[in-house]
């Protein structure tokens, strides 16, 4: 269950305690934008769209925690993972509602079960709630099986996400950040209960604003900093200006002002082949920011405030230091 925090008691946690125990699992459950991308030239790295799960594992004075980010189609790989392993209850964080991130939803193995609860987060838009709006993905004509028949009615839960408030799950602490993005997404910085290790999941953001300082303000200093990378330079600037995705040099540059640990590349264009991403678009990353790395579906990464170089598919930085702070290459960042 999540409890609201005040921003006093956020910014006052103490850590000291229990550092040595500090630690995240981030699994990439799709890491594809836009529209699922089937076909042998995009198995490398996956055809799945926008599900990233954060975890902590349990400790003897603390149950473990597991929460996922978006619900694309990545989402039906973890429900049935996780119910496979005993899981009953279930947290999803919703950026924000275009169909790649929440299209998984309607294969999403929990929705279909009586004996679990399901709590979601997110936005009201529109002028809908967010219940309104889960419910809306479950009627006619969109899909069969409408909100009223789903088995999991009675145990689903709701609670409005607000920018700039932190709140709890479980032993976890998030906190919510608006991105630049048509209609509207947020990203979600997420920490262990020690306010030690974090992540930033930056889905769905176009640079060239002063967003871009404050997304690097949010994101300052986090061990793993995922961002959208749809494109590279150049097919960004052949028509894509305006659609509401970043690049990978863009992106660099905001985790290189943040001083991030380690950039991961998300939200791979559908088009984009497992040869394009490793041929094009991530040496657009590296050559502004050594500590690059391409999400790939699948992977699990450890963080504990301390990431390692090894733990990164697809570094080519030349064993450069992931702390690095690139103050040589820190700059303005434009449009």
């Amino acid at each position: 269950m999540n409890r609201a925090m005040s921003r006093k008691s956020f910014e006052q946690r103490d850590g000291s305690e229990k550092a040595a125990k500090s630690r995240l699992n981030v699994t990439f459950w799709g890491v594809r934008g836009t529209l699922p991308s089937p076909g042998v030239e995009f198995a490398e790295f996956g055809g799945n769209t926008s599900c990233v799960e954060v975890s902590v594992p349990a400790q003897p004075d603390e149950p473990g925690t597991s929460l996922v980010l978006d619900a694309g189609t990545g989402i039906v790989a973890y429900g049935e993972r996780a119910l496979a392993r005993g899981q009953k209850t279930f947290h999803v964080l919703l950026s924000h509602f275009h169909y790649d991130h929440i299209i998984g939803l309607t294969r999403f193995a929990p929705m279909f079960r009586p004996d679990v609860k399901i709590h979601f987060y997110g936005q009201a838009k529109g002028g809908m709630e967010l219940h309104q709006i889960i419910e809306k993905i479950f009627s006619f004509p969109f899909f069969p099986v409408e909100y009223r028949q789903l088995p999991s009615r009675s145990n689903l839960n709701f609670h409005p996400v607000v920018p700039g408030s932190p709140f709890e799950v479980g032993s976890l602490v998030i906190i919510a950040h608006e991105l630049c993005h048509p209609q509207q997404a947020v990203a979600y910085r997420v920490w262990d209960q020690d306010l030690i290790t974090s992540m930033v999941y930056a889905t769905d953001h176009e640079h060239g604003t002063d967003s871009d300082l404050s997304l690097a303000a949010f994101s300052r200093n986090t061990d793993l900093f995922l961002f959208d990378t749809t494109y590279t330079d150049e097919v960004y600037l052949a028509g894509r200006q305006g659609w509401g995705h970043s690049t990978a040099k863009r992106g660099a540059e905001i985790a290189a002002m943040a001083e991030v640990k380690a950039f991961g590349l998300f939200h791979h264009d559908p088009d984009a082949t497992d040869d394009m991403l490793k041929n094009k678009l991530l040496p657009e990353g590296l050559s502004f920011f050594p500590a690059s790395f391409l999400c790939k579906e699948g992977i699990t990464l450890a963080l504990n405030g301390r990431f390692q170089d090894e733990q990164l598919p697809m570094v080519v930085g030349g064993g450069s230091p992931i702390r690095r702070t690139l103050l040589s290459k820190r700059r303005k960042i434009s449009g």
